[in-house]
């Protein structure tokens, strides 16, 4: 059984937490770098898209639960790990949003986050959270040398190897950036009183046939898309050390909560990793929903794009596709063809990746690696249907952030 972090750690409780999501970057592509500072876990994302998924990190809750699924949705409350009742709270998005449509507001989905604020900005006791860019597309390349991720793919490159290489360049340059923080952090002398986690917030798939040839996520929900990263450092934990247990994305604010302040909401979905461990029939899960509304005269229609719910174990998991098939693979034959990693996808397609891709489109159910959890068992553990939150009518996209998230390929 693997034990809780204060067993590994040089202290009880610690003043500052430091939670540090490089966008995009998958498990198997972790630098060493990261993980020689901690102890690290491989996770399964919550979503396996951004707008569900940050808010999972930050609330500890499933998407089903926190209800928020797309970008002009918000959480209900402000989450408590960004609370500003006893620590000074900073959100630093630069690397993502090169330029921020409203510099009063964050990214939408965690609305009730004040203006941005860098480390510089902090005293302790604070809690720091870094949305960086990772290496999120366009590959190898800031955010704002392409106009958008579809004309990266058509003007540089289409071929599978090299954009597997720029992924890789750019999650060491993410790792840079961790680094660079974990050392002002220490410059300032307060490494052994600091918990660092570093994250994402999904996968991503790289042309992979087995995924249909793919580049991106959201969809389809496979192996690529929901194992992350979780590296626990500082705060006196050894370096270079493996978490012997599968966890989840939803663990991170509990956790950090719990080293913090001692105590965790009883709302959420995630286990306190800091002062217990999974139980051992847990089943990690991932939730996306991706759905257009539209306003077609007098009628209102709301399309699903792709939904699925699943669910993990050391083995591989069952991913159940919800909604219509003609509608889904409708959605995503449309996705591939004609949106932002359009040119890659048609480029390296074959005949191995075009089956993969309808069965994956068709097939209502599948099951991925060899899981001890059976598929009526992960069945059970997963909601049925998906529920828009309360709030979700209560923020919407203004062009701008329309304009910006399209860019990144988000819509």
């Amino acid at each position: 059984m693997t034990q809780p972090l204060t067993a590994l750690a040089a202290t009880d409780s610690v003043e500052n937490v430091v939670v540090f999501v490089s966008d995009a970057m998958r498990y198997d592509f972790l630098p060493s770098a990261v993980s020689d500072l901690g102890v690290t876990a491989t996770a399964i994302a919550p979503s396996t898209f951004t707008a569900s998924g940050l808010p999972s990190l930050v609330t500890g809750q499933y998407p089903s639960t926190h209800r928020v699924w797309m970008f002009d949705d918000q959480v209900a409350t402000r989450p408590r790990l960004l609370t500003e009742d006893t620590t000074d709270v900073g959100f630093d998005a630069g690397t993502v949003w090169t330029e921020l449509p409203e510099p009063e507001k964050p990214p939408l989905q965690i609305h009730h986050v004040t203006a941005e604020r860098t480390l510089d900005d902090l005293e302790a006791p604070f809690t720091h959270l870094i949305h960086d860019v990772g290496p999120h597309a366009p590959y190898g390349f800031d955010n704002d040398v392409f106009e958008s991720t579809r004309e990266f793919f058509e003007e540089h490159e289409r071929r599978r190897g090299p954009l597997v290489g720029l992924y890789r360049d750019d999650c060491t340059r993410s790792a840079e950036r961790f680094l660079d923080v974990y050392e002002t952090i220490e410059d300032r002398g307060l490494l052994s009183e600091t918990l660092f986690v570093f994250t994402s917030d999904h996968g991503q798939c790289l042309g992979e046939p087995a995924a249909g040839g793919r580049f991106g996520h959201g969809h389809p929900m496979v192996p690529e898309t929901v194992e992350i990263p979780v590296v626990f450092a500082g705060a006196g934990l050894p370096g270079g050390v493996e978490y012997g247990e599968l966890i989840s994305g939803t663990d991170v604010a509990p956790t950090a909560l719990s080293a913090q302040r001692g105590t965790v909401p009883g709302d959420v979905d995630g286990v306190d990793l800091w002062r217990s461990t999974a139980p051992e029939e847990r089943a990690p899960r991932s939730e996306v929903w991706q759905h257009v509304d539209l306003d077609a005269g007098p009628l209102e229609l709301s399309l699903t794009v792709y939904a699925a719910a699943s669910a993990w174990d050391e083995g591989g998991g069952h991913v159940f596709q919800r909604g219509s098939r003609a509608e889904r693979t409708a959605a995503l034959t449309y996705d591939n063809l004609a949106r932002g990693y359009a040119p890659a996808w048609k480029h390296n397609t074959s005949p191995g990746s075009l089956l993969s891709f309808l069965q994956l489109s068709l097939e209502q159910r599948r099951t991925h690696g060899a899981p001890e959890l059976t598929a009526t068992e992960a069945e059970a553990a997963v909601p049925e249907s998906f529920e828009r939150g309360d709030a979700a009518s209560e923020t919407t996209l203004n062009e701008r952030q329309e304009d910006r998230l399209r860019d990144l390929g988000y819509l």
